[in-house]
C-alpha cells in the first residue's frame, strides 16, 4: 500500500516545450490546466476541465520563507555540481600531468648541459646516420640551447 500512497501523490504535466514533466509538487502557476495530465487524488485532467484539486495559489512568500526545490530542480542541481566536480577534477590532473612533465624536460636538460660542461667526448648524428664528434663551436651551441631550455622549463 505504500507504493500506491507515493504514486499517489505525484503530478504530471507538459511543459512549454512539450516534454512531459513528473513531479511530487504541483506544476509552476504558468503551466495551463489542460496541460495537467495527473495530480493527487487520482484524477486526470482532461482538455478543457478544470482540475480537481486546485493547485495552491501563489501566494506572496515571506524573505525566510523558502519554497523547497522540486525533484526536478534538485536532479538539475545534481547535475550541475556533477560537471562542476568533473571539470574540477580534469583541470586538476592535466596541471598534474604538465607539472610532471615540465619536472621531467627540467632533469633530462639539466642532465645535458652537465654532460656537455664536463667536457666529455659527445657525438651526434648527422642527417646520413653518420656519427660525428661535437666540436667546441657545436659544443658551445648545444651548451647555450641546454641554458635556454634550463631558463624557460625549470622555473
Amino acid at each position: 500500500m505504500l507504493f500506491a500512497s507515493v504514486s499517489y501523490a505525484q503530478y504530471v504535466w507538459v511543459d512549454a516545450n512539450g516534454t512531459k514533466q513528473f513531479s511530487d509538487r504541483p506544476p509552476p502557476p504558468g503551466i495551463p490546466a489542460k496541460n495537467i495530465i495527473k495530480q493527487p487524488g487520482g484524477s486526470a485532467a482532461r482538455a478543457g476541465e478544470a482540475p480537481a484539486i486546485p493547485a495552491p495559489a501563489a501566494a506572496p512568500a515571506a524573505a525566510d520563507d523558502k519554497v523547497p526545490p522540486s525533484l526536478a530542480d534538485r536532479e538539475a542541481d545534481y547535475r550541475k555540481r556533477t560537471k562542476a566536480k568533473e571539470e574540477a577534477e580534469k583541470k586538476t590532473s592535466t596541471a598534474a600531468a604538465a607539472k610532471t612533465r615540465n619536472k621531467v624536460a627540467c632533469e633530462d636538460a639539466r642532465t645535458y648541459k652537465r654532460t656537455l660542461e664536463q667536457g666529455t667526448r659527445v657525438t651526434t648524428t648527422n642527417k646520413k646516420g653518420e656519427d660525428s664528434v661535437m666540436d667546441d663551436a657545436q659544443r658551445a651551441s648545444e651548451l647555450a640551447r641546454a641554458n635556454k631550455a634550463i631558463a624557460e622549463v625549470c622555473k
